[in-house]
C-alpha cells in the first residue's frame, strides 16, 4: 500500500527548489569541493548486493532478470539522489550516461565503484548549494512579485530538465525559497520567523550531509535496485531493519500512523485504524508532517530534512500526552495547519466494527437500515492462540452485530469500508461467509501462475437480506477482496469510489540466513511473491474494485492508490473459480438504482454542493502555478477558507447528523478542548456519501418491495 521507503538519510538531505532571477546583492558562490570522509566500498555489501539480486531474480512474482531492469535502475539512481533536479547539472548527467555500462556491469560484479562516485558528486554539489541557501537567506527578498512559480503536485510528473549551470540552479532556488516563505507565512508566521525557519532547515540540511555514510549510499542504491520490481518491496539494512521493527511497535503506541520520507517532508503512508491520526478525521494518507510540537505551549520544532527515525521521536511520546503537529495538506491547499493529537496505544475495540441503526423516510414511509463500521479485519492472535475460546476478530464480532441487528428489526444493512487498509486475510474470508453459503472467496497466485483458493466452507449465511457496502480510495488490500467478493456474487451493492487497488503479497526474508554465523549483519529483504485475485479471475492489484454505484473522491488514484506508486504491476488475470453467484442483483436492477442515484445528484442541492466542493478541491490539487506575490496567495487563500466554512455551514443546516455520528462529534468536542483560535477549531461536517448509500439502499429496498408485490399479484391471478 505504501510506496518504497527511499533512504531516510538522504531523502533527509533533499531540499527541492524552483526559478527565478537573484536579486543584485544576493551573493554569489562558485561550486565547492568540500572535504568528506571518504565513502569505503566494504565487502558486505557486495554479499548483500549478491543474495537480494538473487532472490529478486528467483523467487519475486515479476519473474524477471536483473538484466532486464538494470537500465531503469541506473536512471532511477540519479531520480533518486535529486528528483528535484536542482543538484546535478546536465554535464553531469550526459558524464554519467557515457557510464552506463560499466555502472551495468558492475551490478553483475559487483563493485559498486560508480555506484558511490554518482553519490561522491551528489553531496559535493548538494553542499555547495545549500551554503548558497543560507547566504541567500540573510538578504532581503521580494514579496511583491509578478512571477509565477513552477510547482507541480507530487503526482504530476514534472516537466522540468537538468538545470544548465550554477546561476540557472540559483535562479531556481530563489523562486523555491520565497515560495516556502509565502506558505509559512500563510500559516501564521512572520516574514522574520519564516526566514529563521528555513535557517534552521538547511543548516540541518548540512550537518546530515556531512554525517551520511557507505552504509546511508549502499541502503539508497538498494532500495532502487528492489523497488523498481515493484514499490512494496524494499532493502533494510542492520540499522534500518532495526528501525523499522521499533517505529512499527511504537507507532501503536503514539498517533498510530505509518511514515515515511517523501520530498524531504515526513509523509503520511497509512493511518492505522483506532489510531489517534484515523479517529481525528483532520490527517489523510499522503499529507506531510513539517513540525511537531510537545503539550499545549510547546515549541513549534520545523522537521523538514530530519531523519525519519529522529523525527518520530518527536512524534511519538507518553500516553495520554499532547503532541501539535504542522500539516501540509495532500489536498495542494497551499497553507500549513496545526492539529492537535492525544497520543495513545492502539487497542482492539478501537479498531473493532460498531453497529448503529439509521432511518430513512420518504413520502411519509421510513426504513430503519443498519449501518456497520469496520475499521479493519483484525483478530486477536495472542488470545486465540492461548486457547482464549472469547477472542476478538472481525468475524466473530460482525457476526454479533447482525444477530442484533436483525434482532432490531433493520431492513437493510450498510457494512462501511471506507478508510479500511485491510488487515487479516484469514478474517476477510470468514467475514465473507457471514453473507455468502459458501464457496471460494479470493484466489492467490504464484509467479508461476499456480492459483490456491481461500474457501469459506461453512454452509449457510448469518445475513442474506438487502446489503450495500461501501469503499473508497483508502480501502485496501483485504477490503477490497471482501468488496470483490460480495460484488462478483452478486451478493450486495458496492456504493463509493473506486478502491486503493493493491493486490499484492509480500515475505521478508532475513539475509543473514544465507551466511556463516560471525560474518557482518546484511540485513532483511521484503519483496512481493504473489498477487490476489477475485473469484472472476481479476486481480484487485492496480485497477481495484470499481463501485456499482460512484460518489466522487477529491484526491484520485493518482494520487493516493496503486496507480501513484512508481513501478506498481500491472493488473492481470486468471481463470475464475468455480463460484456460484447468489443472483440477488442484476444488471437491470444496478441500472434502475443508478438512474435514481443521477436523479439525486443533480437536483439535490445538499448532493450539488458536495460535487461542487469535490470538483474546486481536485483543481486546487492539480495547479502547477503559483504566484509569488504574498497579497495575492492571501487573498487565494482567504478565498478558499471562507468557501470552505460557507460549504460546511450550509450542508449542517441540510443534513442533521446520523446516528452513526455520535462518535465523530464527541471525538471533535474533545480535540477543541485544546485549540484556542476559534477560527481553528474543527467543525462537525456531515457524511454526505454515508447519506446517499442510505438513500441507495432505501431505493433497493423500495426495489424488491414492488417486484415482490408484482410476484404475488401474478399469483393470485
Amino acid at each position: 500500500m505504501l510506496r518504497a521507503i527511499v533512504s531516510v538519510w538522504l531523502m533527509a538531505l533533499m531540499l527541492s527548489c524552483a526559478s527565478a532571477t537573484a536579486p543584485k546583492d544576493a551573493p554569489v558562490i562558485d561550486e565547492i569541493t568540500p572535504t568528506f570522509e571518504p565513502l569505503v566500498v566494504e565487502e558486505r555489501y557486495k554479499r548483500a548486493l549478491l543474495l537480494v539480486a538473487k532472490l529478486l531474480e528467483g523467487h519475486h512474482y515479476k519473474n524477471e532478470a536483473l538484466n532486464g531492469v538494470s537500465e531503469d535502475i541506473f536512471d532511477d539512481y540519479l531520480d533518486t539522489l535529486d528528483r528535484a533536479k536542482l543538484y546535478f547539472l546536465r554535464d553531469d548527467i550526459e558524464q554519467f550516461t557515457n557510464q552506463r555500462a560499466a555502472f551495468l556491469k558492475q551490478l553483475g560484479e559487483p563493485t559498486l565503484d560508480s555506484v558511490f562516485e554518482i553519490f561522491d558528486r551528489y553531496r559535493q554539489r548538494a553542499q555547495a548549494i545549500n551554503t548558497w541557501t543560507l547566504e541567500r537567506l540573510q538578504q532581503p527578498f521580494d514579496l511583491q512579485s509578478e512571477q509565477s512559480f513552477y510547482a507541480p503536485p507530487f503526482h504530476v510528473e514534472s516537466t522540468r530538465d537538468w538545470l544548465p549551470d550554477l546561476a540557472a540552479v540559483h535562479a531556481y532556488q530563489e523562486k523555491r525559497l520565497t515560495d516556502q516563505i509565502i506558505r509559512q507565512m500563510l500559516g501564521g508566521k512572520s516574514e522574520e520567523e519564516a526566514i529563521e525557519t528555513l535557517t534552521k532547515r538547511y543548516t540541518n540540511a548540512q550537518k546530515q550531509l556531512a554525517q551520511t555514510g557507505a552504509d546511508d549510499v549502499f541502503d539508497i542504491f538498494m532500495n532502487v535496485m528492489t523497488t523498481r520490481y515493484d514499490p512494496h518491496s524494499n532493502y533494510l539494512s542492520p540499522r534500518s531493519s532495526e528501525d523499522f521493527d521499533m517505529n512499527m511497535r511504537l507507532s501503536l503506541e503514539g498517533i498510530g500512523a505509518v511514515l515515511s520520507i517523501d520530498d524531504e517532508k515526513i509523509t503520511i503512508r497509512e493511518l492505522i485504524a483506532g489510531g489517534p491520526a484515523a479517529k481525528s478525521g483532520k490527517l489523510r494518507i499522503r499529507d506531510q508532517i513539517i513540525g511537531v510540537a510537545q503539550g499545549e505551549d510547546g515549541e513549534m520544532v520545523d522537521v523538514v530534512g530530519w531523519r525519519l527515525d529522529k523525527a518520530v521521536r518527536l512524534i511519538r511520546g507518553e500516553k495520554g500526552s499532547l503532541v501539535r503537529l504542522l500539516i501540509e495538506p495532500a489536498n495542494n491547499s497551499g497553507a500549513p495547519k496545526e492539529i492537535s493529537l492525544i497520543r495513545e496505544e492502539v487497542k482492539l475495540e478501537d479498531q473493532s466494527a460498531q453497529a448503529y441503526v439509521e432511518e430513512v423516510t420518504r413520502d411519509g414511509k421510513t426504513q430503519r437500515i443498519g449501518v456497520i463500521r469496520l475499521p479493519s479485519f483484525y483478530m486477536d492472535f495472542s488470545a486465540a492462540q492461548a486457547g482464549k475460546k472469547q477472542y476478538r476478530s472481525t468475524s466473530r464480532d460482525v457476526k454479533a452485530l447482525l444477530e442484533e441487528l436483525k434482532a432490531d428489526d433493520v431492513a437493510g444493512i450498510v457494512l462501511d469500508l471506507r478508510g479500511n487498509g485491510g488487515g487479516s486475510l484469514y478474517e476477510a474470508v470468514h467475514t465473507v461467509g457471514l453473507f455468502i453459503d459458501q464457496g471460494p472467496v479470493v484466489m492467490v497466485s504464484n509467479r508461476r501462475d499456480s492459483p490456491r483458493e481461500e474457501v469459506d466452507d461453512v454452509p449457510g449465511a448469518v445475513y442474506d437480506g438487502p446489503l450495500a457496502v461501501m469503499v473508497d480510495h483508502y480501502s485496501a488490500s483485504a477490503s477490497e477482496i471482501f468488496a470483490g467478493a460480495i460484488q462478483d456474487y452478486k451478493r450486495g451493492l458496492v456504493i463509493g469510489s473506486n478502491s486503493f487497488g493493491k493486490g499484492t503479497v509480500q515475505t521478508m526474508v532475513d539475509l543473514n540466513e544465507f551466511v556463516p554465523q560471525g560474518q557482518s549483519e546484511l540485513g532483511k529483504l521484503k519483496f512481493t511473491v504473489a498477487m490476489f485475485h477475485r473469484v472472476t479471475g481479476d486481480s484487485t492489484q492496480l485497477k481495484g474494485v470499481a463501485p456499482d454505484i460512484i460518489m466522487p473522491e477529491g484526491l484520485g488514484l493518482d494520487v493516493v492508490g496503486e496507480q501513484a506508486e512508481n513501478h506498481a504491476l500491472p493488473w492481470k488475470q486468471i481463470d475464475a473459480s468455480d463460484y456460484q453467484a447468489a443472483q440477488s442483483i442484476e444488471k437491470n436492477t444496478i441500472a434502475q438504482l443508478k438512474e435514481a442515484h443521477l436523479a439525486r445528484m443533480h437536483t439535490d442541492p445538499a448532493l450539488l454542493r458536495y460535487q461542487a466542493f469535490i470538483k474546486r478541491v481536485t483543481e486546487d490539487n492539480n495547479r502547477e502555478q503559483w504566484s509569488l506575490n504574498l497579497a495575492e496567495r492571501q487573498a487565494t487563500f482567504k478565498d478558499w477558507e471562507d468557501y470552505r466554512d460557507e460549504y460546511e455551514l450550509a450542508q449542517r443546516e441540510a443534513l442533521p447528523a446520523l446516528a452513526s455520528d455520535a462518535k465523530r462529534l464527541s471525538d471533535i468536542e474533545e480535540r477543541n478542548q485544546y485549540v484556542d483560535k476559534e477560527a481553528d477549531k474543527e467543525h462537525f461536517v456531515p457524511d454526505v456519501a454515508l447519506f446517499e448509500a442510505l438513500n441507495v439502499l432505501y431505493d433497493y429496498l423500495t426495489l424488491i418491495s414492488n417486484e415482490q408485490q408484482i410476484s404475488v399479484a401474478s399469483t393470485n391471478d
